[in-house]
């Protein structure tokens, strides 16, 4: 394409040694029902046939930028931002497969909302044992309050506006291999956060991933980015709470009375906490909060005491959920008592 055409999408793929996958995840991305866009694939340094698949591809909507060595995937999506011409950005992994309307119903969320700044969707999780799907909220306060804990969106689903060079944003080098999450928590400031509640992307899980092979890198530095994010938000909170908060993030498994009223007590003055800052909107933080104290409670073995701890709360009774969650809980907490 002619190099002062205007798109509106510029696809952002890095690919290090990914020849296995990568026919796959290129073939779904031009065969998107909506056609307009760019598709940068950078070779990060690859030493196995990456290049030759890619170069076997003769569709004009391919920008082949070759690194020439591994700077890794931190600076190589950043090279990848700077050359973007698109309104907006989608982000893809080279061992992912989107769905061939994805692109189309991510353009038309940002077209019913201006004020949109990034649009994740729901996506298939697949390996060879089987394939899950997951759901996200599509509210952006809920999504933003989610932040407070983890990343609000599966980085290789997002739609994001290529606000990237006006306000001087890139992913931070600090922060590889969390770097979509700390993206996220610089955004908040620039718009409202949307999620397709359609599976648009089918999500590759194996144990070379990031998440297996840096689990403890990724924990540490996940800690950092909760604290800063609380902090921006005017949230206050002593080192031992911060501790508990980094417990119910983490996922860690609860396994005393004590433990569980610590976790009880963070949500809770984080609620309180909202309700005076007006940070989120107050029904959605509430719901986000309920869903941690759900889930913290159906994390533990300690059984009934657990399922009546969640209904005792005040944090349940500030935002109702269905008997399906309570009837999940109650065999979550008996199966986990058992199994101690």
């Amino acid at each position: 394409m002619p190099s002062n055409y205007k798109v509106e999408i510029s696809v952002v793929m890095s690919v290090y040694n990914g020849g296995a996958y990568l026919a796959k995840a290129i073939d779904s991305i031009l065969q998107q029902s909506f056609a307009d866009f760019e598709f940068i694939i950078l070779n990060d340094g690859s030493t196995d046939d990456t290049e030759k698949i890619i170069l076997s591809y003769k569709d004009n909507r391919i920008v082949y930028i070759d690194i020439g060595f591994n700077v890794g995937l931190v600076e190589s999506l950043n090279r990848g931002l700077q050359y973007s011409k698109g309104n907006y950005i989608a982000r893809m992994d080279a061992d992912d497969i989107a769905m061939k309307h994805r692109f189309k119903y991510q353009v038309e969320a940002f077209r019913k909302n201006p004020n949109t700044v990034a649009v994740g969707t729901d996506y298939y999780a697949f390996n060879d044992q089987g394939t899950k799907r997951n759901r996200n909220i599509n509210d952006s306060d809920y999504l933003k309050t989610l932040l407070l804990f983890g990343p609000s969106f599966c980085h290789p689903t997002t739609m994001i506006k290529n606000i990237f060079k006006a306000k001087k944003l890139q992913y931070d080098r600090k922060y590889v291999h969390v770097e979509d999450y700390e993206l996220w928590t610089d955004l908040v400031s620039f718009g409202d956060f949307a999620n397709i509640n359609m599976p648009l992307l089918k999500y590759r899980s194996h144990d070379n991933q990031i998440s297996h092979v840096k689990r403890m890198e990724q924990l540490r530095k996940c800690a950092d980015i909760r604290k800063q994010y609380l902090n921006h938000l005017g949230f206050k909170f002593t080192e031992e709470q911060f501790k508990t908060h980094n417990f119910i993030s983490d996922n860690y498994f609860i396994d005393s009375k004590q433990e569980l009223a610590a976790i009880e007590a963070w949500l809770f003055y984080l609620i309180k906490q909202n309700h005076l800052l007006n940070v989120y909107n107050k029904q959605s933080f509430n719901k986000c909060i309920n869903k941690m104290w759900l889930d913290s409670c159906g994390n533990s073995n300690l059984g009934l005491y657990a399922f009546k701890a969640y209904f005792q709360s005040k944090i349940s009774k500030l935002f109702q959920v269905g008997f399906g969650s309570h009837y999940k809980l109650l065999l979550k907490c008996i199966i986990r008592y058992f199994k101690k």
